[in-house]
């Protein structure tokens, strides 16, 4: 797969992600030009990868991570990402006009960074539990949980039932 096939499906998910992770346009397109940059240097290393979406998310996410520290410095970077973590919601949609939308969306920047990553991988870009186990650095399962936590904690704060 060249670059460019790479870039046609998914250049847009990985935008999407990257304003999500870092919540300003600018960097999202600083970051995503960076990655595939990169991507184009990986030339001979495609034939390793095995799931090649979630090795884009996951050189998204650490290009991301590197950005963070480059733009803020080492320290401020570390704290701003484990502060902020995955980012919001809000970033990387328009505002929905539907109250109910807007609720969802502050609640599921409520939640805690980990399951805020897995809730949008999964929902927004349709990952599954091993590819976000592969992006965030740990088990299918841990993404799994993380998924189920995050969705369980968005019902209960908005007084659904399961």
């Amino acid at each position: 797969m060249n670059v460019a096939e790479l870039y046609e499906r998914h250049g847009e998910k990985l935008y999407r992600y990257l304003l999500f992770k870092l919540d300003s346009a600018e960097d999202a397109e600083d970051v995503l030009q960076e990655c595939f940059c990169r991507f184009a240097r990986y030339d001979l290393r495609w034939r390793l990868v095995r799931d090649r979406q979630a090795f884009v998310f996951g050189a998204a996410r650490n290009e991301a991570r590197r950005f963070l520290k480059r733009k803020l410095g080492r320290r401020e970077g570390e704290a701003m990402i484990a502060r902020k973590g995955a980012g919001s919601f809000s970033a990387a949609f328009a505002p929905p006009d539907e109250p109910s939308l807007r609720l969802l969306l502050r609640r599921a920047g409520e939640l805690p960074e980990d399951q805020r990553e897995a809730v949008f991988l999964k929902v927004v870009d349709g990952l599954t539990f091993k590819e976000i186990g592969s992006v965030c650095g740990v088990s299918a399962n841990t993404g799994a949980s993380r998924y189920r936590y995050g969705i369980e904690k968005l019902r209960d704060a908005l007084g659904g039932k399961p």
